[in-house]
């Protein structure tokens, strides 16, 4: 697949059909499939990694640390505090957020193969990651199940399924007419989500989380590297805690 085709089949509009594909949708990092933990999200810790000596505690840091990537003084004091935190969540709330107005200009033009380089780089350095993607079925359908997310970057990311949302509403208001627990209520929620509402309905979105992940499988699988456009990144100049990163000894072998 040409680096092209790689990005259009990444950023294209798709329909999954939970009834006759084996997806793995994962909300939470503590969802559960057939005995596996799908703890595939940018937002789950515990699987640490390095950028070329620069350590993220997870992916979700490391890629928001390309939106400042500079080099500036004011770049490199945000990206300090990105290799410190160990919350995903917590970095993208209290320090992309507040800064979202110094982000690079273009950083829209190279997000989304940096965040495939990121994600591969965890791959590649964190081995309990690694095996967690591998201990896959080959046919697995990886999905970010973004259903109950409003922001803007929802279904770029991850997908939708309405039927799902309303079957869990639906349940969610009958539960909490019953007197039960919020607690309870989520519990009961997950089991069907993860249960017997496993196969309702279409994810609809475009999934590039879910793709950028099934592709890493399939290189691992295949000892090779999914299709990263080293070329747009050498050109952007990326900046990590003082170091351009050199993309060029990629390029070369590609």
């Amino acid at each position: 697949m040409t680096l092209q085709h790689f990005y259009e089949y990444l950023v294209r509009e798709e329909a999954y059909d939970a009834s006759s594909l084996n997806c793995y949708a994962f909300l939470r990092g503590n969802d559960v499939k057939d005995g596996i933990t799908m703890s595939f999200g940018n937002m789950v810790g515990g699987y640490d990694f390095a950028l070329l000596g620069a350590h993220f505690n997870n992916s979700e840091c490391a890629y928001i640390a390309g939106a400042f990537s500079l080099g500036t003084s004011n770049h490199l004091a945000i990206q300090q505090q990105l290799t410190e935190s160990d919350n995903g969540f917590q970095a993208k709330r209290c320090i992309h957020k507040p800064h979202k107005d110094e982000k690079r200009t273009d950083w829209e033009s190279f997000n989304v193969q940096w965040m495939v380089y990121v994600v591969w780089q965890k791959c590649l350095c964190n081995d309990a990651f690694r095996k967690l993607i591998m201990s896959l079925p080959s046919d697995t359908v990886i999905i970010e199940n973004s259903t109950f997310q409003r922001g803007a970057t929802a279904t770029l990311w991850g997908t939708r399924n309405d039927e799902l949302k309303s079957r869990l509403n639906a349940l969610r208001k009958a539960l909490k007419a019953q007197g039960m627990c919020k607690a309870a209520i989520k519990r009961e929620m997950d089991m069907m989500r993860l249960g017997e509402w496993s196969a309702v309905g279409f994810y609809r979105g475009k999934n590039v989380m879910g793709k950028i992940l099934m592709a890493c499988k399939q290189a691992l699988a295949q000892g090779t590297e999914p299709p990263i456009d080293y070329a747009l990144l050498e050109s952007k100049h990326i900046n990590i805690l003082g170091r351009e990163l050199s993309f060029l000894k990629l390029l070369n072998a590609a």
